[in-house]
């Protein structure tokens, strides 16, 4: 596989080699991840505690792995004149991420917000 970036469309490789099926075998995880994510934010079955989990989980892994990879896996083993692409990779990734994360918090917002409005009409019956 050639390191070189073309304006050409199609997928662009940034790694080389076996470090790439790894890469986007990651890609493939974080996607089903995302995938889980807002399927279980969709249930009404879904615990507080559980989307307080998937809140910590979001705010902590994707940074993390975002320093991770630029630090660990692009600087050292990323493919010639591919930073461009990278970044705007990243860049990509981190708008899906703050995504989800904001949907997450709105998700916690309004359970707290329905118990709430639960404990006012509660008060109400007993006053």
């Amino acid at each position: 596989m050639s390191s070189e970036i073309s304006d050409a469309p199609g997928m662009r490789m940034y790694y080389e080699g076996s470090l790439s099926y790894g890469i986007y075998a990651f890609i493939w995880f974080g996607l089903i991840a995302v995938a889980v994510t807002l399927w279980r934010l969709s249930r009404e079955s879904t615990s507080r505690y559980e989307k307080y989990v998937l809140l910590v989980a979001w705010g902590i892994l994707p940074p993390i792995w975002f320093l991770v990879e630029y630090f660990f896996v692009f600087m050292p083993y990323g493919a010639k004149h591919s930073f461009q692409f990278f970044e705007y990779g990243q860049n990509v990734a981190a708008k899906v991420w703050a995504a989800v994360f904001a949907l997450i918090s709105i998700s916690l917002y309004k359970d707290r917000e329905k118990e709430n409005e639960e404990n006012k009409a509660k008060k109400q019956e007993t006053d």
